[in-house]
Formats: structure tokens, C-alpha cells, sequence
């Protein structure tokens, strides 16, 4: 989709990229340990437990930085429903194009978090044939 049709709009929105990127090194230190632990199959209710608690963190804090983006969802939505009275489709589709726009920096981040605890979650569930201690909390 091409950004020209964006309706311009300065929603006073954060620039998080100086906190997105430490978060991506965090996230890249994360994925390393856990490929390591994986690999050599270290993994333990102790050392499970805190790479789950780490990664959450890390979700955690992307998290509250996209706050500001969920804040503008309807007035986009207005805006766009407005703008193209004659297509509502069109657009529902640039608003929903947009929106999305927005929150990819923080989505693509947020992925990664779940991949991890995903990832660590079957090799717990690989090496003890059980779920892993944070499924029963």
C-alpha cells in the first residue's frame, strides 16, 4: 500500500526509537541464551522460569511504549471515515493500513517476544514431555 494516500496528521505520537532498539538488543542477547541453552540442552525449571520472566519483561515494556499508538486508533478511523465519505472500503482499508503502520515498530518487537517464549516453551515441553512451570500460573 502506498503511504501517499495516508492522511498527514501529526498525532504528537512518541519517537521510541532510541528505546525500540535497546529492546532489540535485549531481545537479540535473549534469543542467543536461549539458542544456547537449547542447543545444548540446559534447560531447567530455574533457568525456564527466568528466560520466561526476562522475555515477558521485555514484552512488557515494548508494550507500554505502543500505549500512544492504541490512544489514536478511533480518531484515525474518524479521520479516514471522513476523508472518504464516497469509499467507506477504501477507507476502512487505508485506516486499517495506516493503523497498522504505526504500530509496526512495536509489533515486529512483540512478535519476537512471543516467538521466544514459544520456542521456549516447546523445548520444555520437547525435553520433559510436560508443561512448563509458568503454565500453572
Amino acid at each position: 500500500m502506498s503511504e501517499e494516500k495516508f492522511i498527514t496528521v501529526d498525532f504528537k505520537l512518541p519517537n521510541h526509537s532510541n528505546e525500540l532498539s535497546k529492546a532489540d538488543d535485549v531481545i537479540e542477547k535473549l534469543k542467543k541464551k536461549i539458542d544456547k541453552i537449547i542447543t545444548k540442552e540446559e534447560l531447567t525449571d530455574e533457568n525456564h522460569t527466568q528466560l520466561f520472566e526476562e522475555v515477558v519483561r521485555v514484552l512488557d515494556f515494548v508494550g507500554r511504549l505502543s500505549m500512544p499508538a492504541f490512544e489514536i486508533e478511533y480518531k484515525l478511523e474518524e479521520m479516514y471515515i471522513q476523508q472518504y465519505l464516497h469509499s467507506p472500503e477504501l477507507a476502512k482499508k487505508l485506516w486499517l493500513d495506516h493503523y497498522e503502520l504505526i504500530h509496526h515498530p512495536y509489533t515486529i518487537l512483540k512478535n519476537r517476544c512471543f516467538k521466544l517464549l514459544e520456542d521456549l516453551d516447546a523445548e520444555y515441553m520437547r525435553l520433559y514431555g510436560k508443561n512448563p512451570p509458568n503454565f500453572n500460573k
